[in-house]
């Protein structure tokens, strides 16, 4: 993939978001971080304590458990929203190319919350899990990456 000099490619999963400049050349791409967010991974009972809920029938003594949220992935999900919005905010304030790379889930939750005008801007959406310290092989990947 033809990654411009001085474009940036961002990274994000469900815990982090990292925004690099490439610093190299199209065709072998130098990434240097300029932006980090980390998402503080708090325990399953810091975000919740609540038990499952229960039905019952009042024509028959079954009674039934609702399914638990997924506090966890709420908790990631929310983070992936408000990264998402700042994703607009520098597509906004950039005229530099953008490279998206993020985990399916994150990509999934990150396209909800982008207005058409930061999605045609992208240059590129890559559906794969790279954290931000993963930054030679997110930049190797980049290289050997059809578009």
């Amino acid at each position: 993939m033809l990654v411009r000099k001085d474009s940036k490619v961002i990274a994000v999963d469900g815990s982090r978001m990292a925004m690099f400049k490439n610093i190299g050349d199209a065709f072998a791409p130098v990434l240097e971080l300029i932006e980090e967010h980390k998402n503080p991974s708090l325990r399953t009972s810091e975000l919740g304590t609540d038990r499952p809920g229960r039905s019952f029938q009042s024509k028959s003594p079954s009674r039934g458990a609702h399914e638990q949220v997924d506090l966890q992935q709420q908790e990631e999900d929310r983070f992936v929203s408000e990264m998402a919005q700042r994703i607009e905010q520098i597509v906004s304030g950039s005229d530099a190319a953008i490279i998206l790379v993020a985990a399916p889930r994150a990509l999934g939750v990150i396209r909800k919350h982008l207005g058409p005008k930061t999605s045609a801007r992208l240059l590129a959406e890559i559906p794969k899990d790279f954290g931000p310290e993963d930054t030679e092989p997110l930049a190797k990947m980049l290289a050997k990456h059809d578009a």
